[in-house]
């Protein structure tokens, strides 16, 4: 822990950024990153408690695990980064990895809570924060393993803040250690029933109030006029370069998102989603 400074002597500039971060509400922090009408799912009980039920119905949400698993083959400390009520944690904590998370919602986390204490996994570690701002204070790296499952990422609003969660992803990473997003792919989205969203996000865009690849939910989960950003490989190429990890793979995904896209032609267009698997550069 931070010592702090003797009575004596005045506190570091350093030290007092710090502290005044630490001082700032939870708004504050996340303002500019979080779509602003997504408070609903960060702060409702009711869509917490509805969470777990609603996802059964979500064949991504069997693949990713499976194929993460796939990926984190050996038990070490995993980051699940956007946890929601803890899916992959109780999947890998039952598994002998050593699980924390990060969420922003605290309804959220305290549905974990229970599953994981259920589960036998008292020692999981869950924790409170925005993952374009992480909390490291409360985090303990390294970690062998991080993941963002369901497409979290795009909730994240701003190139530089999706560049800084992904960089601090893979700054609490040991070397060699693993990092896996999900992310939703603009160009499938295009002729498909997501265009009208798109061009109520491109034409934000144009008007300078979002970017490109922004695509406007009119309605989603009780909300209205939801932001969420899609992604072109292109750009995860360089989200992940920019932020300093290597490229492994990115695994494209079917229709259904049930499984990986079978054939070669113009995948791009093709693929639902992609499950992008990184690591932090060795040495």
């Amino acid at each position: 822990m931070r010592r702090s400074p003797a009575r004596h002597e005045p506190a570091s500039p350093a030290l007092r950024a710090e502290e005044a971060r630490k001082a700032m509400s939870l708004d504050e922090r996340t303002e500019g990153s979080v779509p602003p009408r997504a408070e609903r799912i960060f702060y409702s009980k009711p869509i917490a408690d509805a969470y777990d039920e609603d996802a059964l119905r979500i064949p991504l949400l069997q693949n990713d695990l499976a194929l993460v698993a796939e990926w984190f083959d050996k038990p070490g400390r995993l980051l699940d980064l956007g946890c929601g009520t803890g899916r992959a944690m109780c999947a890998f904590g039952q598994r002998g990895f050593q699980v924390t998370g990060v969420d922003l919602s605290r309804p959220m986390l305290d549905r974990a809570r229970e599953k994981l204490d259920a589960a036998g996994l008292k020692e999981a570690v869950l924790v409170e924060g925005n993952i374009a701002d992480l909390p490291m204070g409360k985090l303990r790296p390294p970690y062998d393993y991080a993941c963002c499952l369901f497409a979290t990422l795009g909730f994240v609003l701003g190139r530089e803040n999706r560049l800084r969660a992904v960089n601090q992803a893979g700054s609490l990473l040991a070397p060699g250690g693993q990092y896996v997003f999900h992310a939703q792919n603009l160009l499938y989205n295009i002729p498909s029933l997501h265009l009208p969203f798109i061009l109520t996000g491109l034409g934000r865009w144009l008007i300078g109030r979002g970017e490109f690849g922004d695509q406007v939910f009119w309605r989603y989960s009780g909300m209205k006029w939801l932001t969420h950003h899609a992604f072109r490989p292109r750009e995860i190429e360089k989200l992940v370069a920019g932020a300093g990890l290597e490229l492994m793979e990115i695994r494209y995904l079917n229709k259904a998102c049930s499984g990986p896209l079978e054939g070669e032609r113009c995948r791009a267009w093709r693929s639902n989603g992609f499950m992008v698997r990184c690591r932090r550069p060795r040495g």
